[in-house]
Order: C-alpha cells, then structure tokens, then sequence
C-alpha cells in the first residue's frame, strides 16, 4: 500500500470514529433526555397520586356508633349504682385515690370521676363542653345531685363519656382509629422516632446515613434492631405501593418519599405514619394505626398507656405475626425489653421506672379476639336509620353516631328475658318460648334498650323489627281514643252494649265475637270496655264509628301501612311488629305528641376530616297528632286497667308504683303482649312461639311479668296518679293538673248522662265539659239523709 493509500485509509477511519463518537454522544444525550422526560412525567403520575390520596379522603374509616351521652344536672334524680355500672362497662377502673384519666373514686356522698378525653358533638349553643381530660366530682344528698364541679369549679351540669357499642368496618377490612399529632403521648412518638427513624425531622425522606447506622446497630446486637428505611419510605410503601421486593417499587417508594416530603410538613407526615402503620391481625379485619391498636393489646385509650406497653406497642411496627404477643409472647417481650433499654439509654425515663418495666409483664388483654358486636338487634336498627341519613359513601368517613341507646336498661333486658322465660316455660309446661323487647324514653322518643331473641347478643332473625304478629287488644286503645276525640258524642260514661252479636265477615261468612270470659253483660260503661278489655262493646263502639274512622286513628297514632278494613281489625286481627305499635302508643303516654321513635340522635363527621361538623341530628317535630285533653282521657284509662283490669296484678307486683298499661292477647293464646310505661319509659313486651303454636298465655299471665320484672330491676318513676280531682303528683316537673277543658263530672250510672249531684247511682269521671250538657231529671234521685225528730214525727 502507497504511502497516500495509507494516509487516505487513516483519513477514514478517523472520519468513521469522530461519526461514531458523535453519533453515540447524540444518542447519550437523546436517551438520558428521553430519560428525564419519562422520569419527569413519571415524577409528575406519582405527585398527581399523593396528592389525590394525601389531601382526600385518605382512609375509610370505621364508623363509630356510641351509646347514649349521660348528662347529670344538679337537683337530679340519681342512681349511683347505674352510674357506677355505666363506667365499668366503659373501662373504668374504681380506686381509692385518683391518678389518672379512666377511674372513678365512690364514697357514700360523692362520686369522683377522672373523664377520660372525649370530643363530645356540639349539638346546640349551649354545649361547651370541654374535650380533654377532665376531673368532675359528684355530690350525693337523698338520692339526689347536690352538687356539681368541674376540676373543683362548680356547675349545673356535666357530660359523661359514652360506651363505644360498635365499629362498622368498611370494605377493605382496615380498621383504625384516628389520631391526631397532639393527642399522641409524647412518650410514644420518640420512641417511635428513636427505634424505626432517629433522623426524621433532619433527612429529605430518603437517609443513605441511616441505613448504614442501622445496618451497624443489627450487626452489633446480632439480629435486627432497626429498619433502614425511613418513616417516610414505610408511609410510602404502606399508603400508596404494594409489598412486592422489586427494584421499580424501590424506585417508585424513593420518589415518592421526595415527593411527599417536598409537599408536606414532618408534622402531618408522622400524623399520618402513625394512623397508617399496620400494627395486627384481628381475623379479616387488619388493625392499623396506634390508636386502635392499643384497644386491641391492652383495651385502653392511647392515653392510658404504661411505658412498658408503649415499648410493646412500638415493638409490633417491626412485624405484628413475628411479634404477635399472644402467640409468641417470648419473642415479643424480648423485642419490648430491647427497646425498653434504647428508651432508657436516651433518658427518656428514671432508672426505677425502666426497672419496673423490665419486669412488668406484657399486661395484653387474655383474649386476641375483639367482644363481638353484644347488641345486634339495637344494631341492626341503627344501621337500617343511617341508611336513611346518610349515602354509603359518607358512613366510609369516619363518622360518629351518637345514639338514645342505655347499656343499663339493655342488660336488665337481656336477663329479664332469659330468666322469665325460663320460668314460664317451666309454670305452663312450654317449650321454645321467644320473646321481644323495646324499651323507649317516652320524653325523647329514643329508644333505650331493644330484644329480639331470648338469646343475648343473637344475630339473626330480630323479632323485636320484623316479626309481624297479631296485636289483639292492643289495638283497642286506638278505637276508644277515636270516640273521646268526638267528645260530644262520647265519654267514659257512654253506656255500650254487650249482648250477644253476629257480623258479616266477607265470603258470606259470619263472625260472631264473644268476650274472653265469655259472659254478657247486657250494658257496659265505655271505660269499662276498655279497662276489661270486653270485646263486644269494643266492637259496637268501633262499628258505630266506622271501620274507616278507626282506621283513620291507628294512622294518626304512627302505624304507616295500609289496613285492610274489616270487622275483625277491632280485636286486634292486624299484624304488627313490637315496634310498630311501640309507636303508636308513644303518643298515649306523650300527652298527644307523636315524635318518631329513633335509635340515632346525631351523625358528626369526624375529627381527622374536618371540624367534626354535625351532619344530621333529631329534630323534635312537636307534632300533636291527638290532642292533649282526649290524651289525658286515655292515659287515665289505662292507668285504671293496671289499677282494677285486666293488668291489675301490677298493683301486688309493683307495688306503690303508679302505671298504665293495656295487655293483648291473641286467638288461642298464640301471642302474648303488654305494653306498659310509668313517668319515664314505655316498654313494649311480645311473648310467643316461631312455629305459631299456643303458648297458653295470655297478655297478664306472660307478657306482662315480663314487664314488671324489668321495671323493678330498673327502678320505676311513678307516673301520676288519679282522684277525684284529677291528677295529683308531677312528671317530671311536668304537668300536674288535668289538661283545661276536662273536669270530674258526675254521670249517672245507667243512663250514661252527666248529671248534677242530686241523683243516686253515679259515679265520676273526667270527661271534656265541651261536650257535657247537665240534665237535671233522674232516673232516681238521691235520698236525703233525715234527721231523729223527722223520723219520729214526720214532716
């Protein structure tokens, strides 16, 4: 080759090498750009994803539903031993000298309560209620609330906190609890940083430095001690990635942990970790977050805790199966003790604290097994009403339902079913008995305490809702109520007749009522019909009204559905669940007002989401759906049907206790019911079998002992009683005359008419003078007691 040759061979390849470099560096640089572009959209995906999860709605959190918020008010009515069981039953623990929030000191006058703190629902202006840890103190006099204080300052009235009943877990099975920052222990949250992220408030999510200090701290102890990942990067993984060990998740935890540092404060991300982190298993439901999870170890409040179960609680970050105290409770106190000595070697307790930690044991509630939901008929009614109130959406976020429900009158229910039916199938030689209960605050028209299996804490079918039975005489109060609404047509001294009847039926059948005794007396006052529950004079009066009118006045008293009208809805031939007509009598024993029966008074969105806003709340209708004065008639009626009628034996049952009541019973003693209320709670009792078989018993051989062992187990306010004059006592610093318009009057016992006080065989009634003419004449006039000399001499 030619010296030309060779420089023109060199010439080219040094032209296809400069090419090749630039095409290569060109290349470089189109790749690493087309790099960062992708990464940049990438970066841009995973901030869009934060985001929409971090400043939404980040969880869905299990609904809370409470019972009901005891208020005391000074002059009060108390029972101290309600009271005392209300806070057992919430946790609390009775000591001699107060330490801490959870325990209540009792002596013969005085009750001291450290209230745990609670965020009680501002539900008018007048409540100001403080939410945080709180020492209220309870003066005792004659049963009644001398005094109130308030970390020793006095008032008129307190809250206290309410029993959790449940918790509706979503879909997802997360269950959590959620905390804010400032509500967290400060104890718990250094600990925290101390073992999984000593460095949180100093990196930029990411900390090179920390995983190799926490690979040297694991080698050094030997086993693993600390995590090297940040909180940041677990936030990350647990709020938005999926578990999987690969190097793209590595990278999108990496970036996102930037991210998220870049877009929120240190404060709100540890908020966040610490209502995120999973910390157990309870059968499907995972428990997340350290508020819950410290009802799950130890059943207390995060505020409750000791150092020991905070290092416990701090323990389970690192793997809550490994660790599972229950399980391994070996391997979890050696993981506790461990981090125990880290706390101690920063300070952040006493030598003799650690020493008593070191040795406590893991003090763990003894079952892993949450109780399980213990009042599901209550329950069941609960979630059919946030149904109505609320989209299933909104039931997702957090809320708490503040329900009229009493854990006090729900247990005494319970053991009354269970220990009456046991007896009355014992009496009457019956088997498979079942029952159902509604307890309701006549006042308020929540509904205390509901039954609707002899079993306690039984799921399934719930009576007390769905079990559509035959009312028999509970329905006569409705007819009789619908003629003292035509006050001038009727009173309780209208005469009725009780003679043998024959009815047509439909189908060309004919229906011939009989009363239960079987006896005829020939003519019958209207209040009588009533009290004696006698079923001919009943059906008179309802066929001389009109089976629509009838129909009309079960309506207005709150039953919904349609009625078929038909001679035999008159005794009682209309199906109805105990609580349905629970509510047609509320307005008997509510002077007229007919306000809805209801289990949820409030629905307030929760704290972590917004301000805890009220989202639906009870409004009282003060509807009057019968008047005051045809009311009081009523309510005296059924007072003397527990006084001289068919529930009479109240009078030996109960004694020195006034009521009103009106039992049922329907055809061959299937179904036994009694509905009964004093000055404070209506209670609704069903008695009967599933297989629709004779029970042999009637309304006062079954239903009604039901009733009154309930009320004197719950302790029983007097309702007004009757005279002469009218009403005499007060309810409830209601009341305590007849309503204006109603007078005693003076009726002539077989004409039914009002007459003056010359006339012999009367009796007295309260009845609407509207509709009362005077007569003068008599059937027999009274005679005039003479005196000796009249008598001897003539006149």
């Amino acid at each position: 080759m030619s010296e030309k040759q060779k420089k023109t061979t060199k010439s080219t390849a040094k032209g296809i090498k400069k090419s090749w470099g630039r095409w290569l560096l060109i290349t470089s640089a189109k790749l690493l750009f087309s790099l960062v572009f992708a990464l940049a959209i990438f970066t841009i995906y995973l901030d869009a994803k934060v985001q929409t999860v971090f400043e939404g709605q980040r969880w869905q959190i299990p609904a809370q539903i409470y019972g009901k918020i005891i208020q005391l008010k000074k002059g009060d009515n108390i029972d101290v031993s309600h009271i005392t069981q209300s806070l057992q039953l919430n946790g609390y623990k009775k000591v001699r000298f107060i330490t801490s929030q959870g325990q209540y000191a009792q002596s013969t006058s005085r009750l001291i309560i450290f209230r745990r703190a609670f965020d009680f629902p501002q539900l008018d202006q007048n409540s100001v209620e403080n939410s945080t840890a709180t020492q209220l103190t309870i003066d005792i006099k004659n049963s009644k609330i001398s005094q109130l204080y308030i970390e020793n300052t006095p008032v008129e009235q307190v809250q206290l906190e309410p029993i959790l009943l449940a918790r509706i877990v979503p879909d997802n099975k997360e269950d959590r609890v959620v905390m804010a920052l400032e509500n967290m222990p400060t104890m718990l949250l250094d600990t925290l940083l101390l073992v999984e992220d000593r460095e949180f408030y100093h990196h930029q999510g990411i900390s090179p430095l920390g995983i190799l200090r926490a690979l040297y701290n694991n080698i050094l102890a030997g086993h693993t001690v600390q995590g090297g990942s940040t909180l940041t990067q677990q936030l990350v993984k647990n709020m938005f990635l999926t578990r999987d060990r690969t190097l793209t998740r590595k990278m999108k935890e990496a970036i996102m942990a930037l991210i998220i540092e870049v877009r929120y404060s240190k404060d709100q991300l540890l908020e966040a970790y610490i209502n995120e982190v999973y910390l157990g298993q309870h059968y499907a439901n995972g428990i997340y977050g350290f508020g819950l999870a410290a009802k799950f170890y130890f059943g207390k409040t995060i505020a409750e805790l000791t150092i020991e179960q905070i290092a416990l609680l701090v323990a389970q970050v690192k793997g809550p199966s490994y660790y599972d105290p229950w399980r391994h409770p070996e391997r979890a106190k050696q993981r506790r003790d461990l981090i125990l000595r880290l706390m101690f070697e920063q300070r952040l307790f006493s030598v003799n604290d650690f020493e008593q930690a070191m040795e406590s044991p893991l003090s763990i509630r003894e079952n892993k097994r949450f109780k399980k939901d213990k009042y599901p008929a209550y329950l069941r009614l609960v979630k059919q009403e946030l149904n109505h109130h609320l989209t299933s959406k909104q039931q997702k976020m957090g809320i708490r339902v503040f329900t009229g429900f009493s854990h006090v009158s729900q247990q005494l229910l319970e053991q009354t079913v269970s220990r009456q039916l046991t007896q009355l199938e014992q009496k009457y030689q019956q088997t498979n008995l079942q029952a159902a209960m509604v307890v309701t605050d006549i006042a308020s028209a929540e509904i205390r305490a509901l039954v609707g299996d002899r079993q306690s804490g039984y799921a399934g079918f719930n009576r007390a809702i769905n079990a559509k039975r035959p009312v028999g005489s509970l329905i006569k109060p409705s007819i009789y109520l619908a003629a003292l609404e035509r006050y001038e047509q009727y009173n309780f001294a209208t005469v009725l007749a009780d003679k043998p009847i024959t009815l047509g039926s439909g189908q060309r059948k004919q229906w011939r009522p009989k009363n239960y005794d079987g006896k005829y007396r020939n003519q019958v006052p209207l209040i009588d019909g009533l009290v004696h529950s006698l079923n001919i004079p009943t059906v008179n009066l309802g066929m001389a009204l009109g089976l629509e009118n009838v129909a009309n006045a079960i309506h207005l008293l709150g039953y919904p559905h349609d009625i078929v009208t038909r001679p035999s809805i008159l005794l009682g031939a209309i199906n109805m669940s105990p609580l349905e007509i629970n509510q047609m009598y509320l307005p008997i024993a509510n002077q007229g007002m007919g306000e809805k029966v209801h289990t949820v008074n409030a629905i307030v969105s929760s704290k972590a989401s917004s301000s805890g806003e009220v989202l639906w709340q009870f409004q009282s209708s003060n509807n009057q759906v019968i008047s005051t004065k045809a009311a009081y008639l009523m309510d005296f009626a059924l007072t003397k049907v527990t006084q001289k009628g068919t529930a009479r034996s109240l009078t030996w049952r109960m004694k020195n206790i006034n009521l009103a009541g009106k039992t049922g019973t329907s055809n061959e003693a299937r179904d036994s019911w009694f509905i009964g209320y004093d000055a404070k709670h209506l209670v609704t009792t069903w008695v009967g079998k599933d297989n629709n078989k004779p029970t042999k018993l009637t309304g006062s051989s079954g239903a009604l002992v039901l009733f009154s062992d309930f009320m004197k187990n719950q302790g029983s306010v007097s309702k007004l009683s009757f005279s002469d004059k009218g009403l005499s006592g007060k309810r409830l610093g209601e009341r305590s005359l007849m309503p204006e318009g109603v007078q005693m009057t003076l009726f002539e016992k077989k004409t039914g008419h009002a007459v003056t006080n010359k006339c012999a065989n009367t009796i007295k009634y309260p009845a609407i003078i509207d509709g009362i003419e005077i007569q003068q004449a008599c059937l027999k006039e009274l005679e005039v007691e003479r005196s000796w000399y009249e008598k001897l001499f003539g006149d």
